[in-house]
């Protein structure tokens, strides 16, 4: 215990008699424990994370995110999760009530997402009247294909190195016969759907996204022009 509470680099004497006096039965391995938070909690008020700024002006700055929200660019650069896709809804439709005329510009690099999460931000996509341009960087697999392929006709790209991989829903069951019935059933329902996004975006038939995504299907940004994913390569 004596160690523990002399050990400079964990905390101050004083906060280890503020911790004893508020926890007076408090065993060492747990009073370790506690005064690293408290060392950690210190340091991140003191040293906080900074957001990169963008000098605008003589005296105005302003953080990268909104720099990019005010030039209607919105970036997808993580798996499409339930938070992801509030964000991602939230800014789309900011941006739509501010202006139903300029353009949306996605920038996509994410090789996987939850199917509702990615539904989500397609309906907004469906439901505001702003163009939407797509850009594929990077990688883009799975299900968020179909966000690139969402974009307007015509305003669908990728850079030149850019990976695209087109595959079946992936999803998994367990419990009794019954809820693995269930869960399968909601699984094929799923992979429909998402075929048929596809094949709305792309021309193609549902049996041929059916087939392009049977199996691990790796493609090149001139593949994915061919099957009418994208528009365009940009050099």
């Amino acid at each position: 215990m004596r160690s523990l509470l002399c050990c400079g680099s964990i905390s101050t004497s004083k906060t280890n008699l503020r911790v004893l006096h508020v926890y007076p039965h408090i065993d060492s391995f747990s009073l370790h424990i506690l005064l690293r938070r408290v060392v950690l909690n210190a340091r991140r008020e003191r040293d906080p994370i900074i957001a990169p700024v963008i000098k605008m002006g003589e005296e105005d700055f302003v953080d990268l995110n909104s720099h990019l929200l005010r030039n209607r660019i919105i970036f997808l650069g993580e798996r499409i999760n339930d938070q992801v896709a509030v964000k991602t809804v939230a800014s789309l439709i900011a941006l739509n009530t501010l202006s139903t005329e300029e353009e949306i510009k996605i920038y996509i690099n994410s090789a996987a997402g939850s199917s509702y999460s990615v539904v989500s931000i397609l309906d907004t996509l469906r439901a505001i009247k702003a163009p939407v341009s797509t850009v594929a960087f990077g990688m883009v697999g799975g299900n968020v294909v179909q966000i690139l392929a969402a974009g307007r006709k015509g305003q669908r790209f990728s850079m030149p190195s850019t990976r695209i991989l087109l595959q079946q829903p992936n999803g998994g069951a367990q419990g009794s016969a019954d809820e693995v019935n269930i869960q399968t059933t909601e699984l094929n329902r799923t992979m429909r759907m998402m075929y048929k996004f596809l094949s709305e975006s792309t021309g193609l038939s549902t049996d041929r996204i059916e087939e392009e995504c049977d199996r691990e299907n790796f493609l090149s940004p001139e593949q994915a022009i061919a099957l009418g994913i994208i528009d365009a390569v940009i050099q």
